[in-house]
């Protein structure tokens, strides 16, 4: 009854954030802070893992998430409330395929969560919500200082700064949340690899990049 109960209260949670990212574009916010306040909101659904006594509801939840928004801008020309989301999110240099990436990332690593160790799982998607989600706003406000990786797309150092502390803090998150010790220089070492997964990383895969980095970080780390 639990799980159940926890089901509904993600669809809710879910519907919530769908209609605040619609309401914050009708409102001129533009799609690409839309954008960022939906990556930084979705990492609520780490902390809610303690919850879950079945392994398969929430393997099942964002794996559907994944699917639906893979198909949505298929189906958004014949449901309005479909077209609303994906204009929300998407322009400027921001495209749906980043945000199918993205929920790809939480189904992956749900799955590893709840079936393996929690914490690596959970720090990895941490660090690309708070990591990323942060990271790219401040970027685009304060950065003044740009630089270009290999294969990867113009950065501000400032971004990538923000990106390192807000990566570190997912990690140092996710240890709270699942009541895990850990030594001081690991959410160090998780920020700078987070930092560099994204300053590389090719235009729209970074929501893909950013975690794998960090979890196989913690796996050598610890």
């Amino acid at each position: 009854m639990m799980d159940l109960a926890l089901s509904g209260g993600w669809i809710v949670v879910f519907a919530f954030g769908v209609s605040a990212c619609v309401a914050l574009r009708a409102f001129g916010v533009p799609s690409t802070y839309v954008r960022d306040v939906l990556h930084i909101g979705t990492g609520v659904w780490v902390l809610g893992w303690p919850m879950w006594t079945d392994r398969a509801l929430p393997i099942a939840i964002t794996v559907i998430a994944a699917i639906g928004i893979a198909i949505l801008p298929r189906v958004a020309q014949r449901i309005p409330a479909a077209g609303k989301l994906v204009r929300a999110v998407t322009g400027d240099d921001e495209h749906w395929g980043g945000l199918v990436l993205y929920t790809i990332a939480y189904a992956l690593f749900t799955a590893i969560g709840v079936v393996r160790d929690p914490f690596p799982a959970a720090a990895a998607l941490l660090a690309l919500s708070l990591g990323d989600g942060i990271g790219g706003a401040v970027g685009r406000v304060t950065g003044t200082h740009y630089f270009r990786a290999p294969g990867g797309k113009r950065k501000s150092y400032e971004g990538s700064i923000v990106v390192a502390l807000g990566a570190a803090a997912g990690v140092l998150v996710a240890a709270k949340v699942l009541g895990v010790s850990i030594a001081w220089p690991l959410p160090i070492v998780a920020g700078i690899v987070a930092a560099l997964a994204e300053a590389f990383a090719p235009r729209g895969t970074d929501n893909l990049i950013v975690p794998i980095a960090v979890w196989t970080a913690i796996q050598l780390v610890t």
